[in-house]
């Protein structure tokens, strides 16, 4: 698991974010004032091209896009509650990691017990 820790307070970001293989995805975020909530206006990678996912907090919030994404990402918040204030990431309350293939095989297995 390794921690994103490029997000910022802006509303609007674009990140390139490296996978432990050498390889790269693009990740876009927002911050939505009147739905109190950060949401990912898309990730690209390769030809995958996902758009409008809300953060939420998930140990995979890409976990249905197993067999099209080698890497996964999760969202831990302090205090049990979703990532909803424009500073959560910058303050820590909330982090977002990106998963790497092998984590997110191990989620699935968790999930197939």
């Amino acid at each position: 698991m390794n921690k994103i820790n490029q997000i910022t307070n802006n509303s609007r970001q674009r990140q390139t974010i490296p996978l432990d293989d050498g390889r790269t995805f693009e990740i876009a975020l927002y911050y939505m004032p009147m739905q109190l909530g950060w949401f990912i206006e898309e990730i690209k990678f390769g030809d995958f091209t996902l758009s409008s996912l809300r953060i939420t907090n998930s140990p995979n919030m890409l976990h249905q896009f197993k067999n099209k994404l080698p890497f996964g990402l999760a969202c831990i918040s302090l205090d049990d509650r979703e990532p909803s204030q424009q500073q959560d990431f910058t303050s820590g309350n909330s982090v977002l990691y990106v998963l790497e293939e092998a984590e997110v095989k191990a989620y699935q297995e968790y999930l197939s017990e």
